[in-house]
């Protein structure tokens, strides 16, 4: 049995899938198969891959219509030969030895799940940083994920930092939503919740490449933008699974914050309209959880807060102090 199906969903992606199928193959770990699922590209992805593979036969090429990133990793699951299985995202890159590493752990500790740091590398903002676990997580320990507190829905909820073994994925029908954003949340969180053996590593061989111009930050939720569907499926799905009361409280904690971080950025006839939507959905308790949240961000805000922002292409600081904004320039004109 080949030891890990490296998983790779394209579409269109020609500018970055050179430095990402170079940094797959030249793994370490050289007993694995790379499924590249090439989700209808218009641009020279296919042209690509085809070249790739004439050159390692490690590399099987699946089309298929454009159907979105999640259908895409679900279809190459179903293919998947691998004792484990891992996700690249084709416009980022790997280090070469995080697969062995991540299978060597994997094996000595019979993990259903192996979780790494990572690098983002934030193209917008022009900063590189190693996310590394806030929760204080003993390397190479092995725990539950629903003994740990905070971790079921903690850090970045992506996949691409982790190895999955195959037969834990297919035996609890682990996977990935049809939404254009968020699509692997639910994922993770079911590998998490569902996972007996998981063991944390320190290693940050992932390359995350943010390179949307309008990022808000790499701490950004990436929740679609058909808000109550999302929650009421992804509440469903846990239900499904039998572990959403187990991890009801850390559910609508999480929904919040995501809610609050949409709110920020919506307008203030958009507000009332999400505010309903928002309450439709949550508990009564929990809607006032929220509204509280609103309510102290803004109270607090408006006492003091500092931020960034760019005027007639210049760069400058805002401090607020009791409602009076101070304005600093820092740079000179953008480039």
């Amino acid at each position: 049995m080949t030891k890990v199906s490296i998983i790779i969903p394209i579409y269109n992606a020609e500018e970055y899938l050179d430095n990402c199928l170079n940094s797959v193959l030249t793994q370490t770990l050289k007993d694995i198969e790379i499924i590249c699922i090439n989700d209808g590209s218009t641009d020279k992805s296919l042209e690509i891959l085809k070249n790739f593979a004439k050159q390692d036969n490690r590399i099987k090429i699946i089309n298929q219509q454009n159907s979105g990133q999640g259908a895409a990793r679900n279809t190459a699951i179903k293919y998947a030969l691998g004792e484990y299985i891992g996700f690249v995202d084709p416009d980022d890159w790997i280090n070469k030895n995080m697969f062995k590493t991540l299978y060597n752990t994997a094996k000595k500790f019979n993990c259903d799940l192996v979780e790494e740091s990572y690098v983002i590398h934030n193209e917008p903002r022009k900063y590189i940083k190693t996310q590394k676990n806030k929760l204080n997580l003993t390397e190479k320990q092995i725990f539950n994920g629903l003994s740990i507190k905070n971790y079921i829905f903690s850090a970045k909820l992506a996949v691409w930092n982790k190895l999955y073994k195959t037969e834990f994925i297919k035996q609890n029908n682990i996977e990935f939503m049809h939404f254009p954003r968020g699509e692997d949340i639910i994922f993770t969180v079911l590998s998490r919740a569902l996972a007996n053996n998981i063991v944390y590593v320190n290693n940050a061989d992932y390359h995350y490449r943010i390179k949307d111009k309008y990022a808000i930050s790499p701490n950004d939720r990436s929740v679609p933008q058909n808000y109550t569907e999302f929650y009421e499926i992804f509440k469903d799905i846990l239900i499904q699974h039998d572990i959403f009361t187990q991890i009801e409280s850390d559910f609508y904690s999480w929904a919040i914050d995501c809610y609050y971080d949409t709110f920020e950025k919506l307008d203030k006839n958009e507000r009332k309209i999400f505010l309903k939507e928002t309450k439709s959905f949550l508990p009564k308790t929990q809607f006032y959880k929220f509204k509280r949240k609103i309510f102290m961000k803004t109270f607090f805000n408006n006492l003091f807060s500092v931020y960034n922002t760019v005027l007639e292409g210049r760069k400058y600081k805002i401090f607020k102090v009791l409602g009076i904004k101070l304005k600093f320039k820092y740079t000179t004109y953008l480039e």
